[in-house]
């Protein structure tokens, strides 16, 4: 708070983030400076509230075979607000307009892995989550693209042939392996 008059001795603290432990010093001054600071307060907790701050960095990918790997940024304890804090998971195939939600119920935890033999390799699913406590429910992050997880490409190149250049050097030539045969992003070929 601003400079309080000497005749008073209360004042109200604002503007301050629930569910934290605050302690508190009063220092009394005149024209020539400030006096020393008393001893700290007991400590004293604001009380809960809904939580206001969704997960950062949300994202995901990779995993084996018919996962889906969502990721974020957990949320720190001061910015949760209050007891019984979690994330809501919410995702969707692309293009399709029901969400599939889940409760993680660890404020720690930084990712939810949805296994399902139906998920098909390298999909993209639309993806947010939320926050909620003993109090109710927050916001959601920005619904952000990630995809499912890849496989390895189910066929080989085709067309293979080899040209001799000179007596320590071959030439070999194939054909590229279409993109959506290739299970996910085709990083390259070995020989």
């Amino acid at each position: 708070p601003d400079v309080i008059d000497g005749k008073t001795f209360t004042s109200t603290v604002v503007d301050l983030n629930p569910w934290v432990e605050y302690e508190f010093r009063v220092v009394a001054s005149n024209k020539i400076g400030g006096g020393e600071p008393s001893l700290p307060s007991e400590k004293v907790r604001t009380e809960e509230a809904v939580p206001e701050i969704p997960p950062s960095e949300v994202s995901g990918g990779g995993g084996s075979r018919s996962e889906l790997v969502i990721t974020w940024d957990p949320v720190p304890e001061e910015l949760q607000n209050g007891e019984g804090f979690g994330y809501v998971v919410a995702f969707r195939p692309s293009g399709t307009t029901t969400w599939i939600q889940t409760v993680v119920t660890s404020p720690d935890t930084p990712k939810y892995v949805f296994r399902n033999e139906s998920i098909l390799p390298f999909s993209p699913y639309e993806v947010k989550v939320g926050v909620y406590n003993n109090k109710g429910e927050g916001p959601f992050s920005a619904v952000t693209t990630v995809f499912s997880a890849e496989e390895e490409p189910s066929t080989a190149p085709s067309g293979v042939s080899a040209t001799s250049l000179s007596s320590s050097a071959i030439e070999v030539s194939w054909t590229a392996i279409p993109w959506k045969m290739s299970n996910g992003r085709l990083l390259g070929y070995e020989v």
